[in-house]
């Protein structure tokens, strides 16, 4: 019997320029959809408070999209 593996894959690049454009839509693009809102809810807010905060926050989102994993969307059954 052979292994079945399903595995989200996804392009770090797409996800990234998502997330440049909208927070969180890089996210929601690796099927993230809880952090994609989260991320979409913190750099609203840190934009409204202040630019900067705004702006270290939408980096980190950038980075977390084109870094991060798929998380747990990864299933194996050997």
């Amino acid at each position: 019997m052979p292994d079945l593996i399903r595995e989200r894959r996804f392009n770090p690049l797409i996800a990234g320029v998502l997330s440049v454009l909208i927070p969180g839509l890089g996210q929601l693009y690796k099927g993230q959809l809880i952090r994609a809102v989260l991320w979409f809810c913190m750099v609203g807010v840190g934009y409204f408070l202040l630019v900067v905060p705004g702006i270290i926050l939408h980096v980190l989102c950038v980075a977390g999209a084109a870094f991060g994993g798929a998380g747990s969307d990864r299933i194996r059954v050997a």
